[in-house]
């Protein structure tokens, strides 16, 4: 039997939800009649969009939304049916259950059904996307191995996995095909997946939001991106990727958000969770980004005439992606960096070294202030005399000279950071950034400090990479209780006190390439105990586990070179040192 489908009579009207996001021209809910749930899948550029419904009974179903009105799509043999991919042609593929619980996959073309053959040996074969030429891809699931993905062209299978070097639990699945043949999907283990574009035979890893999960579900010949990310509340949220710049869908109201298809017009279509459970599909437009505004800032209006004059009233005024150039001249006051708002601002010094300069006075607790944002640079600015509470002999001091909360995907480099009180660079709860080439510096012996410190669960995939620190009292890297994936490397930190690098309490920290020489000691007023009064250590791994240190040149520490404390899985490889605790780490 080749029955299609039951077509309604009537042309049903979509109904009109107010816009929620940046750039999205509107939202309309699309929802199957009398379905418990429905979610919207693709949209050719004909603008015919497919999706699937749960009807009363729990049976799933496809369907196709054309000129407002809906088809049901079920494969004749199948006991359920879902659709996922239609092409420019109009054929659509996707995939169904047969009697014994399989899943296989079909393709629609002409009104005519044509069941898609199996990956040879595979429990699951899973077609997710296919293109104009009708090239799918998808996932394969082999008998005791984890997903992998596919490309099916002309009958002819190539699996395309992402790192095949990777661990055996990695699994790989592609959600998105452009006509290109550029794939778009996800690749991870159970618990943790990033977003993965495969174009003309190289690999993009995509992570965004905070929440170490991400998924690409597909992309257009533009190269635009669309699929879902979890934030650091682990909240989901559609996302947006054109021209590098990730744009949050959301809908207004809902408790979850995901978009799954994009055409080459830029119509997206996705599903969301309303405030009672019930999950809807919904179609939207994003207009291109404005272009990205360029602010000047001259202090006293000499350099660059006609500037704003101050850093923060330049930060107000700017939209997201804008670029601030900051011209010669002495700034005073904390510069505040706050809300989705300001996602992808360039601060930019324009001066030498030491030409542009935001200055404290020890009654402020930061310089420059970042939290809740994402996509920052700032370059080239000498920071200094930021923090608002001395140290004692019993209580550390407060503030530094940048700060970032719950701030990703940024970059901090080539700046001087000059006596902070306590840190020169502390990042809390934020990943994926990257931190090179600062140069920190403590001059006042009084201040008890580290040069960077990153601590708190979702700092997680940072890269503090060639930075300079010496006269930190307490470290001059520190890292305490962070999460995993970060990367300590070519760092040179000399002449510290109690540490030259410290991990503590974090998982999975790779400590490469370093050079940590010359640390004596804590002195003068902190409240460190007297014992450990002079004695400094290189490299200390501390209540920690997984880390790797490698290659690093921990030498003529005053106290110890390299140090352990026997806790957790710690691997100590080529590393040239004089001492280490326990004996040995310098061996090998």
């Amino acid at each position: 039997m080749n029955r299609l489908l039951f077509i309604l009579a009537v042309t049903l009207p979509l109904g009109r939800i107010p816009v929620a996001a940046a750039g999205a021209d509107n939202f309309t809910t699309i929802d199957y009649p009398d379905a418990i749930t429905t979610g919207a899948k693709t949209i050719n550029d004909a603008g015919a969009i497919i999706g699937n419904y749960t009807a009363v009974g729990g049976v799933s179903h496809g369907y196709l939304l054309t000129g407002g009105k809906f088809t049901s799509i079920d494969f004749p043999e199948g006991k359920s049916s879902s659709v996922q991919a239609i092409n420019s042609s109009g054929d659509i593929a996707g995939n169904y259950v047969d009697s014994g619980n399989k899943t296989h996959s079909f393709l629609l073309s002409q009104g005519k059904f044509t069941a898609v053959a199996d990956y040879p040996g595979a429990d699951l074969t899973g077609v997710n996307a296919m293109n104009a030429a009708g090239v799918m891809t998808g996932h394969i699931q082999m008998p005791g191995k984890p997903m992998q993905g596919f490309i099916l062209r002309g009958g002819a299978w190539t699996v395309v996995d992402y790192r095949p070097d990777a661990p055996s639990n990695t699994m790989n699945c592609y959600f998105g095909i452009s006509d290109a043949g550029a794939l778009a999907g996800h690749w991870g283990t159970r618990g943790s997946t990033h977003g993965v574009v495969y174009k003309d035979g190289k690999f993009t890893q995509l992570d965004y939001g905070g929440g170490g999960n991400l998924t690409a579900r597909a992309i257009n010949n533009a190269g635009d991106i669309v699929g879902e990310f979890r934030d650091g509340a682990q909240a989901m949220h559609g996302f947006l990727l054109r021209n590098g710049r990730y744009t949050p869908i959301d809908v207004p109201g809902a408790r979850q958000t995901w978009a799954n298809g994009i055409n080459n017009a830029g119509d997206i279509v996705g599903g969301y969770t309303d405030a009672t459970g019930k999950n809807h599909g919904f179609v939207t437009r994003f207009a291109p980004p404005a272009p990205a505004q360029i602010l000047t800032v001259d202090d006293n209006g000499l350099d660059c005439p006609g500037a704003l004059r101050t850093i923060q009233e330049a930060v107000t005024q700017a939209t997201p992606g804008s670029t601030i150039r900051v011209c010669p001249g002495t700034y005073r006051g904390t510069v505040n960096i706050a809300g989705r708002a300001k996602d992808g601002l360039k601060l930019i010094a324009t001066g030498g070294e030491d030409e542009v300069v935001l200055q404290g006075d020890y009654t402020e607790p930061y310089g420059f202030r970042l939290e809740d944002v994402n996509g920052v640079t700032i370059r080239g600015f000498t920071v200094r005399d930021f923090g608002n509470q001395a140290t004692t002999a019993t209580q550390w001091g407060n503030g530094g000279d940048l700060y970032l909360k719950n701030v990703n995907y940024s970059t901090i480099e080539f700046n001087r950071l000059m006596n902070g009180d306590m840190v020169g660079i502390w990042l809390t709860d934020s990943g994926n950034n990257v931190v090179q080439n600062n140069f920190i510096l403590m001059e006042k012996a009084a201040w008890a400090n580290c040069g960077i410190h990153m601590g708190e669960a979702k700092s997680v995939n940072n890269l503090l990479r060639q930075n300079t620190v010496a006269g930190a009292k307490m470290a001059g890297i520190m890292i305490s209780g962070a999460g995993a994936g970060n990367v300590i490397s070519e760092n040179s930190l000399t002449n510290n006190g109690r540490y030259g690098i410290v991990n503590g309490k974090t998982e999975g920290t790779r400590i490469e390439g370093n050079r940590t020489s010359y640390n004596r000691g804590p002195w003068g007023t902190s409240p460190y105990p007297p014992e450990v009064v002079g004695k400094g250590i290189g490299i200390s791994i501390e209540n920690s586990d997984k880390v790797t240190v490698f290659d690093n040149r921990a030498r003529s520490n005053s106290g110890v070179d390299l140090n352990w404390d026997g806790a957790g899985s710690v691997v100590f490889e080529a590393n040239a040192c004089d001492t280490s605790t326990p004996a040995g780490a310098c061996g090998r």
